[in-house]
């Protein structure tokens, strides 16, 4: 047994050697001999004692690994980094190389060792007493913490991390930590207090860019009247310039003129001395046009060279302004796009619905968020289905979608309540009271395709705002259209007592069902001819026999080759389930 255990471990350790070996075949050579060249230095500096040269390379080395990838040598040379920060007393040090090791674990998903690392920097810092750096930590830890995922630990330090950004009037750690705290939240179940927060980080988010935006704005129309006012303080400038030059060649003619009457006067009295003279003003004149023209050409040259330099600066001054414009639209497409993380994160992951049927989802916002959203949740054995469309796109649709989406919960998921006429009659409710409707000019509503499904008897209840069902029958080749009531949810209308109907249908096996929003069908060509719901029926029955993900590719395809370079008019949702 022992024996056995001998060659195992031989093996073992002879494909660990292989795959370290290979491993460092793949460190690209330039990569292999800037690091050889490091470590050579930091061996010299070692035995020399020059510890503030050795930690300088050892930095280098780390960073270089770290950018390229060599992750697990990177954390080697950051830990010798905080040894010789350590022996030298450098606190500063210490924590900077922590923090690089926890940031790293991080990237590679080690998330439990990078929650070690960033504590040890916490811990460092409260000694410090460096509030500032403790928020920084605590941000790092509550995102480690989110990412395990260990929600309840995220937000106990989240928490904590509150109370200092308060302290600190720190609106951007904030905005962070509440974020945070929504997307924990939203993960627990716990609708209510993740909406709460996302309103306190979409409050803050809100403020903060519109600062931001208001401080270029200004910096950049100061600049604007300024190279304005700079401009036309040049154009007068040449136009003296160019007064002085048509004074000068009016004396010039002058002096012709009265060169002239002196021959003349000349030619009288002597017709020697007059061509003589007429010799020398002549060369005269000749020599000063030379000169004055001379002169003038270099004035204009000067005004020129003065007039590109000042255009230039402006130009050059114009650039650095575009440019700060265009870092602060990254910042804010950033938080767009942590916004679509979110917004994302509401929606059911797709397993949830082919654990129950065969099915596609093609979902596609006009912008980086949307207003469309589905939503599915199974209770007991009914499986519930909806595709909504709200009003608007974009961040406005965005955040229409996450208020409808936690009424949906609250209605099914928390409430029980199973009847599809009654979930949009109480979601109808709920939305006129919470946007205050009734009271003020908000027109914003709904439209939605709701549907139960009873997984027993194959039983479908639908009920509809202003959105059909489509449902094709396998064993007549029937493809039907069920349309919904003719009424959205809030909106216009404003009545809290609008009851929707349900529509029982009995489906078989192979039967298929298609929710969606008006986003395909609206989608126009570039003949301005719409998609249309008869396109769509006409593409779904010459496919209807084929497995649902191909359906799915081919009605993708119809709608690449209808839409060509059109932009996207909608949000576009289109779901197909077929009964098991």
């Amino acid at each position: 047994m022992k024996k056995i255990f001998v060659n195992i471990s031989f093996i073992y350790l002879i494909i660990n050697l292989f795959c370290f070996s290979a491993l460092a075949q793949d460190i690209p050579s330039n990569i292999k001999d800037e690091l050889a060249g490091y470590e050579s230095k930091i061996e010299q500096y070692n035995k020399d004692k020059n510890s503030q040269l050795e930690l300088e390379f050892l930095n280098k080395a780390a960073f270089l690994c770290w950018n390229n990838q060599l992750n697990i040598k990177s954390i080697d040379y950051f830990k010798r980094a905080i040894v010789l920060n350590e022996k030298s007393g450098n606190l500063n040090g210490v924590i900077l190389a922590t923090n690089y090791i926890g940031m790293i674990y991080d990237e590679i998903q080690d998330y439990n060792s990078a929650v070690d690392y960033f504590k040890k920097g916490l811990d460092i810092n409260r000694k410090l007493n460096s509030k500032k750096n403790i928020v920084s930590s605590l941000v790092n830890i509550s995102q480690s913490y989110q990412q395990l995922p260990d929600y309840e630990e995220s937000n106990k330090w989240a928490f904590e991390g509150i109370g200092f950004a308060k302290e600190l009037n720190d609106l951007k750690m904030l905005r962070s930590f509440y974020g945070i705290l929504a997307n924990n939240y939203q993960s627990l179940g716990n609708s209510k207090k993740s909406i709460e927060y996302f309103d306190l980080f979409a409050s803050i988010d809100k403020y903060l860019k519109k600062e931001e935006i208001k401080d270029i704005k200004h910096k950049t129309e100061t600049k604007v009247k300024q190279a304005e006012q700079e401009k036309e303080e040049t154009k007068q400038e040449l136009v003296i310039q160019t007064d002085k030059l048509k004074v000068t060649e009016s004396s010039l003619a002058q002096v012709e003129e009265l060169s002239r009457e002196q021959k003349m006067q000349l030619e009288l009295q002597e017709s020697k001395i007059r061509e003589q003279e007429a010799e020398l003003k002549f060369e005269r004149l000749v020599r000063n046009v030379l000169i004055w023209g001379f002169i003038g050409i270099l004035i204009i040259f000067s005004v020129l060279v003065v007039l590109y330099k000042k255009i230039r600066t402006q130009k050059n001054k114009i650039e650095e302004q575009r440019d700060k414009l265009n870092l602060q639209n990254q910042n804010i497409n950033a938080s767009i796009q942590y916004a679509q993380n979110i917004q994302r994160a509401i929606l059911p992951v797709q397993n949830q619905i082919s654990n129950l049927f065969e099915s596609f989802i093609i979902y596609r916002p006009k912008d980086i968020v949307s207003g469309d959203f589905y939503w599915f949740t199974q209770i007991n054995n009914t499986a519930f289905l909806a595709a909504v469309d709200c009003t608007g796109h974009g961040v406005p649709g965005a955040f229409m979608s996450m208020i409808r989406n936690s009424h949906l919960n609250e209605i099914v998921i928390e409430k029980q309540i199973t009847d599809p006429a009654k979930i949009l009659t109480l979601l109808n409710e709920k939305i006129i009271v919470s946007l205050r409707q009734n009271e003020t000019e908000n027109k914003d509503g709904m439209d939605v395709c709701f549907i139960s499904i009873n997984l027993d008897s194959n039983e479908i209840t639908f009920s509809g705002a202003k959105r059909p069902l489509y449902i094709y029958k396998t064993k007549t080749s029937q493809f039907d259209e069920i349309k919904g009531d003719r009424i959205s949810i809030g909106g216009v209308n404003k009545k809290a007592n609008e009851e929707f109907s349900n529509h029982k249908i009995k489906v078989l096996k192979g039967d298929i069902l298609y929710l969606s929003s008006d986003g395909l069908t609206d989608q126009n060509n570039s003949e301005r001819k719409r998609f249309g719901r008869n396109k769509l029926k006409e593409i779904i029955l010459n496919n209807v026999v084929e497995p649902m993900e191909v359906q799915k590719e081919i009605l993708e395809e119809a709608l690449h080759e209808f839409q060509q370079d059109e932009e996207q008019r909608d949000d576009i949702t289109l779901i197909g389930i077929k009964i098991n």
